[in-house]
């Protein structure tokens, strides 16, 4: 009876470690970022470094390679853009970053979703907690 119940402990334990094979996540940049505020030598961007990031992460088998990331990001300044990337690699990442005046005109990133395709055919995606699709009213 004993092992029994171990063994459902270390089984359920087990259930809990699956990863997602998309995440996603945001980040703000300040000076802090950077190694040169850390080892204090001089930088001419320390006082300039304000921005975001958004960094994806991928991770599947290898025969779904090759692939393609499609990243949607909408900004403050309620405009959208959609980026994409081959991906060639069951595992890796892409940084998409917007820093000083880009960052100030665009307002920062509200929300974003990522999807990867694999020949037109979407086999994930990971989308921010804010993120919902933009439903177009057309006028007759």
């Amino acid at each position: 009876m004993m092992r029994i119940s171990i063994l459902f402990a270390v089984a359920l334990l087990f259930a809990g470690c699956h990863r997602a094979p998309l995440h996603c996540r945001s980040e703000y940049l300040y000076p802090d970022y950077l190694a040169s505020e850390h080892v204090l030598t001089p930088d001419p961007c320390r006082n300039c470094f304000y921005g975001q990031q958004v960094v994806v992460n991928w991770s599947l088998p290898g025969h779904c390679v090759p692939l393609e990331l499609v990243l949607h990001v909408r900004y403050g300044t309620r405009e959208q853009a959609t980026f994409t990337w081959p991906i060639t690699r069951a595992r890796g990442y892409r940084i998409y970053r917007i820093i000083n005046d880009e960052y100030w005109c665009r307002e920062g990133i509200v929300s974003f979703k990522a999807e990867l395709y694999q020949d037109g055919v979407i086999l994930t995606d990971w989308s921010h907690h804010l993120w919902v699709d933009i439903i177009e009213i057309q006028e007759e």
